[in-house]
């Protein structure tokens, strides 16, 4: 079965954060990932998640 996902660096520049802060995040449990072959792979779905849970939340009310 082949893993579908992107590199360490290639979900950094897509999220628009440092290849560091990524790797702290992923340290942290913030976002999961694969270690296949002694490459870090992030899925696309767990990119996508970790950038649903980043977006700022608004206070506005109708």
């Amino acid at each position: 079965m082949q893993v579908q996902g992107i590199s360490l660096a290639e979900a950094a520049r897509r999220l628009g954060i440092s290849q560091s802060d990524l790797y702290a995040a992923v340290q942290k449990g913030q976002i999961s990932a694969l270690i296949r072959y002694r490459r870090t792979i992030i899925s696309h779905g767990a990119l996508k998640a970790y950038q649903i849970r980043q977006r700022p939340t608004s206070n506005y009310r109708l």
